[in-house]
Parts: C-alpha cells; sequence; structure tokens
C-alpha cells in the first residue's frame, strides 16, 4: 500500500478509532457515528503553504493570550436597561400576540390596591412587596416546617391556593408566621424554635389508637422516621471516619472517592447528575422541586456493599479506634463514633463472633479463585465528572469499562475491622433519622 494511503488508514482509522487495526474492536465509547479526521493526521496531508498559514494563526492566537490580562475572579450579574419599557398583556398567552401596556405593579388579586412598581426595573420593589405578604411569611415558615418534620403543616408547599392542600393546623401555621415575622424574620430563630418544641422531641413509637385514627401522621402525634439525603448521608459517613473538611466556601468539584468536603460543594449538572445523587433522590436540577421523593431501590444496598468510597471510609474509621486495648473496647469506640451511643452485649457478642469467623480470608480465598488471570490494564487520562462514574463515589457498585487513572494516593487494604465498620455505616440505625 502507499505510504499517503497507509497515513490516511492509520489517522482515521486507528487513532480515531482506538487501538488495533480493526475498527469494529475499537472502544464503543469512542466509536464516532461519522469518520472523524482531525489534529494531526489532518494537517500533515495539507500543502506546505496551508500548514504555514496555520502556524501563523497559531502564533498570533498565543500572542493574543499572553497579553490578555490577569485572570480574575467574576460573576454574572444584572444591571438596569438605560431606557425602561412597561410591559404589553401577552393575549392568550403568547408572547407574539401583545395587547397594550400595563404600569408596573404588584398583584392586584394580592392588593386591592396594587403599588407601583416604578424604581428602575421594579425587581427591587417587587422583592419588598413579596416579603411585606402575608402567604410569604406562611410559605417560608411550611418549608422550614417540612424540612424537620417530612411533612408540611400544608402538604403543597408550592401551591397554597385552591388547588393545594388545605393546612392541617391553620392556628399553627398562623402562630408561626407571626413568630417569624415579630422575631425579625430570623431563620435561625425559627429553627431554635421548632427544634425545641415537644412535637420535635416526640419518638417515632406508634400507638394503635392514633394509628387507626392518623395512620398519616397528619397531625404529629408521633415523630416520622425518614431516611437521610444524599448530602446528609455521605457528610455522615465521612464525619465518622474522621474525614469531614468542614472548610467554608470555595468552588464545587465533582464527588470522587478522595474529596472530603461537604456534599453541599459537590458539583452538579444539568447536562448530568451526579450518579450518586441521582440514586439517593437527589432532584434534577434542570426543573424547580419543591419537595424530594424518597425511593427504595436494590442498587442502593449495593452502594453501601461495593463502593470503594464507602470502603476506604470504614478503614478510616476503623483506624480511629485502633489504639484502644482490646477488640471489646474498640467495637464500643466504633459504635460511639457511628450511632453516637454504648454498643450491647449482645451487639458487642454479635461484633466478636464476626470478627472471629474471619470472613475476610475467606471471601479473598473465593475471589483469587474465580477471578481469571487478566492482562495488564493501561492507565488511560483522568476522566471528566461527567464521562464516567467509574471514578466516582459509584466506583465498584458499576462496571467501569476502562482503566483507572493513576490515583493522588493509594487506597488503604480491605481489613476485617474495615469491613465490620463499613456493616455499622450501611445499617439502618446510621442511615434513617428515628
Amino acid at each position: 500500500m502507499p505510504i499517503e494511503k497507509m497515513n490516511l488508514w492509520v489517522d482515521v482509522f486507528v487513532r480515531d478509532l482506538g487501538e488495533g487495526d480493526d475498527p469494529a474492536q475499537a472502544p464503543e465509547r469512542v466509536k464516532p457515528g461519522l469518520l472523524a479526521f482531525r489534529g494531526w493526521g489532518l494537517e500533515r496531508q495539507l500543502s506546505a503553504e496551508r500548514r504555514a498559514y496555520i502556524d501563523a494563526l497559531r502564533a498570533d492566537i498565543d500572542a493574543m493570550k499572553k497579553e490578555m490580562p490577569a485572570h480574575f475572579p467574576y460573576v454574572h450579574g444584572v444591571i438596569e436597561a438605560e431606557k425602561i419599557q412597561e410591559p404589553k398583556v401577552n393575549l392568550r398567552g403568547s408572547p407574539f400576540n401583545l395587547g397594550d401596556e400595563v404600569p408596573r405593579h404588584f398583584l392586584s388579586v394580592l392588593n386591592s390596591d396594587p403599588v407601583p412598581l416604578n424604581h428602575g426595573s421594579g425587581r427591587l420593589d417587587l422583592a419588598e412587596q413579596i416579603a411585606k405578604q402575608p402567604i410569604a411569611m406562611r410559605v417560608i415558615v411550611n418549608r422550614i416546617w417540612r424540612a424537620h418534620f417530612g411533612t408540611g403543616i400544608v402538604d403543597t408547599p408550592s401551591n397554597f391556593g385552591i388547588m393545594g392542600e388545605r393546612p392541617t393546623d391553620p392556628e399553627l401555621l398562623e402562630y408561626l408566621a407571626k413568630w417569624f415575622v415579630d422575631n425579625g424574620m430570623s431563620i435561625k430563630k425559627l429553627h431554635r424554635e421548632i427544634l425545641l418544641s415537644s412535637v420535635y422531641q416526640l419518638s417515632d413509637e406508634g400507638i394503635k389508637e392514633n394509628l387507626d385514627k392518623d395512620p398519616a401522621n397528619r397531625f404529629y402525634w408521633r415523630a416520622n422516621r425518614h431516611r437521610m439525603d444524599a448530602e446528609q448521608i455521605r457528610d455522615s459517613i465521612l464525619a465518622a471516619a474522621g474525614d469531614l473538611d468542614t472548610k467554608i466556601g470555595g468552588p464545587s468539584e465533582p464527588l470522587k472517592p478522595e474529596y472530603t468536603r461537604r456534599t453541599v460543594y459537590g458539583r452538579v449538572s444539568r447536562y448530568r447528575l451526579d450518579e450518586y445523587l441521582q440514586l439517593f433522590d437527589f432532584p434534577s436540577p434542570n426543573l424547580s422541586a419543591e419537595k424530594r421523593f424518597a425511593t427504595t431501590v436494590p442498587l442502593q444496598r449495593l452502594f453501601f456493599m461495593n463502593s470503594e468510597f464507602v470502603q476506604q471510609q470504614a478503614e478510616h474509621l476503623a483506624r480511629r479506634a485502633e489504639a484502644e486495648p482490646d477488640n471489646t473496647r474498640r467495637i464500643q469506640r466504633i459504635y460511639q463514633l457511628v450511632y453516637g451511643r454504648v454498643a450491647t452485649a449482645e451487639e458487642v457478642k454479635i461484633g466478636l463472633e464476626y470478627l472471629r469467623t474471619e470472613p475476610l480470608k475467606e471471601y479473598e480465598e473465593q475471589k483469587v479463585a474465580k477471578v481469571p488471570e487478566q492482562k495488564p490494564v493501561v492507565a488511560e487520562p483522568a476522566s471528566t465528572d461527567e464521562e464516567s462514574a467509574a471514578d466516582g463515589m459509584m466506583a465498584g457498585v458499576v462496571s467501569p469499562g476502562k482503566g483507572r487513572a493513576e490515583e493522588k494516593t493509594p487506597p488503604l487494604p480491605v481489613s476485617i475491622w474495615g469491613r465490620y465498620a463499613k456493616v455499622l455505616l450501611s445499617s439502618s440505625e446510621f442511615l434513617f433519622v428515628n
């Protein structure tokens, strides 16, 4: 084959499709819908004149980059238009069918004498008018109440209208709204008022007479037992292991196993939601979610069984207790770190029996006997957070499908104490709020 054709074959079918001479053997994730011809493989087919032209353009781009000012932080903002125009009525809701101009004012349905919004664009005036409305105060206190009890006094948080649910206790809603206003609209004070109430301190034990009358617990005669949110689960695991970084502020980052900051700083992409957050019912970032819906699926249990993140944090947790003088004291120390209580005699006995059976040794022997010899995997460049879950917190739960990039720090070896700690981290007592 002529050298020109050989170069063309290599550039298009080998380098762009993957290793090997057969396109059918290329990895599925890099196989394009059309043949791609780019980079050096394309440029070396050009004439010397065109290549010189491209090199000159690149030199100009590099020179412009050097002349740019130093990078500085920035945020997107909103400014007032130079000329403020009154809006027109969208007839039948169509932006292409405009009616008469209407002066900007607050909603007349909430105020018989609408307040004009004529300072600039009117955004600040609108925000101040919203804050003065009694319904806004009710909405705020209802959402905070729902965050603590699982259900709201009005269980349609975004709908207080005719089509929404009626409040189960209107007097309580009115009291909280007035108390909130009287105390300077301080959300922190409202949290304290709710958490110190007797209703919040109720147990979750059932009473047959109450259960017959109010099975959904809409009148809050007991506490609602519920699983922690995705952020709470991850933060609690890190806190028990002693690895939680509580530093405030900074950019978001992908939720990698080695990322130890609070989950609120994890990157949330509208293009592809992190699989861990999605698994534990984090709402879609493309929609406005008034509340989260809890699901129970097998993959949630598999996450605690197989996730590299959970195993490594369990190893760190076990190391926090290794200074104890004997196994009983180590079990008690782990119970205090995970559950915040002392282990019972029965729980200590079960733990000691688990440690004596050496399940880790049996597991490793079975694994070595079943797994055939494999060829060494060549490490690839680290992927982005939107390419694969193999490098994220779901590593081990799903098949990675590619070689792992070299990690910054080697993982801790799996130990019998680490596996025992992982069992405790996977328990319902740890995951559920009683």
